[in-house]
Formats: structure tokens, C-alpha cells, sequence
């Protein structure tokens, strides 16, 4: 996270942090459980231009043979997320969220398929995925508009513990190779909404809110492993790394992948970490119970 967001949320935890101590001074004035569904996006960030450029390559090379093409690359950016936040109400209006979920991308594999005359069938796909459980802290704010109506408005911290995986596979039905990555990391990340509660009695509610997510993740170690159809593994483990290789008259390609040591090399250039973007926007619907 880089030093401009710290300074920007910063003067929030100066908020919060007294908040919580006068919430455990005075008692809370009631509990609340929220559970909610939500569909949005993420930014995908190296992931999706790193995975998209080797694809788009081989899919170059294989017709500039001869073969015709069907498929294309898919995008990967749609997510889902599931969840709950016990909320402690220190005053009617205000409160303090401790929650947690699970996020994950639709599915999306990319499927390939290179044809020509006299040749059996090349087929080529990529099967990418990212999954994250995000452990947050909010305030809450739940402004009465009427007898059963409500604004809320909530914002806070998260820690995401984040997955990153992906199975690349290439080769006729009956000669392939598969490359498999996956690799763990966690990070800080911010988010904040805001909605319309409506109330089915004084203990439960429905709602439905917007809400946008400020998270990029980077550190990621894991495995890499190749496979073949004769029956041939080999495993590799280290640090998830972006970089962009020069293949001369067929281009500058982006590429990721589980590295150790670090690519290097007259054809490298651009070699970092790979940054996975989990910022995006959704919408999100559930149920709040008071107790």
C-alpha cells in the first residue's frame, strides 16, 4: 500500500480507535447481525495483461501455421462474494462492524481450438481464479428516514488473505503440456458503502447497498508445476513475478509466473512482482437481524 492511501485513511483510525473506546465504556446499545450476498468486479490487475499475453502468443504462432482459430481470451474481472458483520450499536445511529468473507472470480476458462486439413485438433486454454477472505473492521452509520426506512453507510479497514491460481494447458487430445500455478499472499485493503434498509419489524431487516473496494496485493509465493501426457511432473517454488519478454518480429509479451530466482536477461524487461488488483465497485443484498 503505498504512502499516499496510508495518509489518506489515516485520520479515519484516528476516528475509530475512540469510537471503540467509548463504545466499551458506555455498553452497547444493541447487536446486530448483517449477512449478505454481492456480485461486482475486481481490478484484476498483472494477472489478467500477464495471462492474457502468453495465450494471445501461442495463439499468433499456431496460426501463422496454418491452423484456423476459434475462441477467444475471456475476461475474468466479474466476482462474487458472500459474508457477515457482527455490528455493536453504541448509540441508535452508530456503530462498530467486526466481520469477514469470501470472494472469489466467476468462472471464465478460455477454450481454444486450432484446425487444419490432414492435422489432428490443437487446443489450447487457461483456467485462472482468485479467491480472497477478508477479515474487516467498519463503522457503521444507520440514519432513520421513517418508521421503516433507513440510510446506512458503513466504511473501514480489511486484511484480505488472497489466492491466485491458474492451469494453462496446450496439445492435441493425446499430446499436451499443463503448467499449473498457485500462490498465496495477504495484504491491507479499504472499503466503504452505502444503502437503503428496510425494516419487516424492530429485529429484522432487509437491505440493499453499493459498495467499492480499495485493495492491491503483492508478495505472492507459491508452486508452479508443468505436467505432461507421457506422464512427466516437475514442481518449482517461488515468488509470483510479472515481466515482459521480447520474442523479436512476434512482440513484447507480458508474462507471469512462479520464478526462483527473479527472470532475468537481455529479453527481460519490466520484472516486479506481480500486483493482483482487488479494487472494484458491486452491489450487495441481505438481511440485518437486531438483537
Amino acid at each position: 500500500m503505498n504512502r499516499k492511501i496510508k495518509l489518506f485513511f489515516l485520520p479515519f483510525l484516528f476516528i475509530l480507535i475512540p469510537l471503540l473506546i467509548g463504545a466499551a465504556q458506555a455498553g452497547a446499545q444493541g447487536i446486530g447481525l448483517k449477512l449478505y450476498g454481492l456480485y461486482g468486479s475486481i481490478g484484476d490487475g498483472d494477472v489478467y495483461e500477464g495471462l492474457k499475453g502468453p495465450t494471445d502468443w501461442w495463439a499468433q504462432v499456431i496460426t501463422l501455421s496454418g491452423f484456423a482459430r476459434t475462441g477467444d481470451f475471456k475476461q475474468f474481472d466479474n466476482s462474487w462474494e458472500a459474508g457477515g458483520d457482527l455490528i455493536f450499536y453504541f448509540t441508535p445511529v452508530l456503530g462498530i462492524g467486526l466481520g469477514g468473507g469470501y470472494l472469489q472470480t466467476l468462472p471464465a476458462k478460455t477454450e481454444m481450438t486450432f484446425t487444419k486439413t490432414a492435422n489432428p485438433d490443437i487446443h489450447m486454454s487457461m483456467n485462472p481464479k482468485i479467491t480472497a477472505i477478508p477479515v474487516r473492521a467498519s463503522l457503521y452509520a444507520s440514519i432513520p428516514m421513517g418508521s421503516a426506512l433507513r440510510l446506512t453507510l458503513h466504511g473501514g479497514a480489511s486484511y484480505y488473505f488472497t489466492r491466485m491460481e491458474f492451469a494453462w494447458r496446450l496439445g492435441t487430445d493425446s499430446d499436451w503440456i499443463q503448467v499449473e500455478n498457485k500462490a498465496d499472499s495477504k495484504g491491507l485493503g479499504f472499503h466503504g458503502g452505502a444503502g437503503l434498509e428496510f425494516n419487516f419489524s424492530s429485529s429484522a431487516s432487509l437491505f440493499v447497498e453499493a459498495t467499492g473496494r480499495l485493495a492491491k496485493i503483492s508478495g505472492f509465493t507459491g508452486d508452479a508445476t508443468m505436467s505432461t501426457s507421457g506422464g512427466g511432473s516437475a514442481t518449482d517454488s517461488g515468488t509470483l513475478y510479472y515481466w515482459k519478454y521480447d520474442y523479436g518480429p512476434l512482440g513484447i509479451i507480458p508474462e507471469i509466473g512462479i520464478r526462483d530466482p527473479a527472470p532475468s536477461g537481455a529479453n527481460y524487461s519490466d520484472v516486479r512482482e506481480a500486483e493482483i488488483d482487488l479494487s472494484g465497485f458491486g452491489l450487495r443484498a441481505g438481511f440485518i437481524f437486531r438483537f
